[in-house]
């Protein structure tokens, strides 16, 4: 039986690692980013992830976990995890926002960075391209995610952001970051869901 979740990841561009350059006029296509960052980006960027990953675990038949990250100091703003048993918006990404909202207010997502274990659903994007939340790194692909039993729209998160292009203009959109560990979660993921351990009332990620 397959598993439906959001759908919501996937790209701009054909590269895993993709972003628009600061300053990119809203219109302009987006531009491929090298496909490698230096080191200490690199390591920068896993440690949040591992984060999120933690926030995963919370919900091991459906590990969609996320923080919120101030790009100046690293400090951790905002997590949350999925929770659509609860409502079919608490996507992993929306928990994560809206905690932030709750501690932080509606304002100064330009200067945050979110990371989520799984690629983002054109909902999440919306939200984030409502919110100007510039910066997101994710884990596993939508390819990915669909292979482990979990519906997924066909919509890339690069093409949900491209679709707002005339008043978003992201600053990166960065795919695949410690996927090797994230695909694990969610292949676990469906193993528990196979053995009836945790799975959504009507077998979704979005219910």
């Amino acid at each position: 039986m397959e598993f439906g979740r959001r759908q919501f990841v996937g790209g701009w561009g054909a590269m895993v690692t993709q972003a628009v350059a600061p300053g990119t006029r809203p219109h302009d296509a987006p531009r491929a980013s090298p496909a490698h960052e230096d080191a200490g980006a690199g390591a920068v960027h896993e440690r949040f992830m591992r984060l999120a990953v933690e926030q995963a675990r919370r919900n091991p038949a459906f590990p969609f976990g996320a923080v919120i990250v101030a790009v100046r100091t690293g400090e951790i703003l905002a997590s949350g995890v999925n929770a659509t048993e609860d409502s079919p918006v608490l996507h992993g990404e929306v928990a994560a926002m809206n905690d932030y909202v709750r501690r932080h207010g509606n304002h100064g997502w330009a200067g945050t960075t979110l990371y989520t274990t799984g690629e983002p659903c054109p909902m999440c994007v919306s939200a984030m391209a409502w919110a100007d939340l510039r910066r997101v790194v994710w884990g596993s692909s939508i390819e990915e995610i669909r292979r482990t039993g979990i519906h997924q729209m066909a919509l890339s998160a690069r093409e949900a952001a491209a679709c707002a292009r005339s008043f978003y203009s992201p600053d990166m959109f960065l795919g695949g970051v410690l996927a090797d560990c994230t695909d694990r979660l969610f292949q676990e993921a469906r193993r528990l869901r196979r053995r009836g351990a945790g799975a959504a009332r009507f077998g979704r990620e979005g219910m």
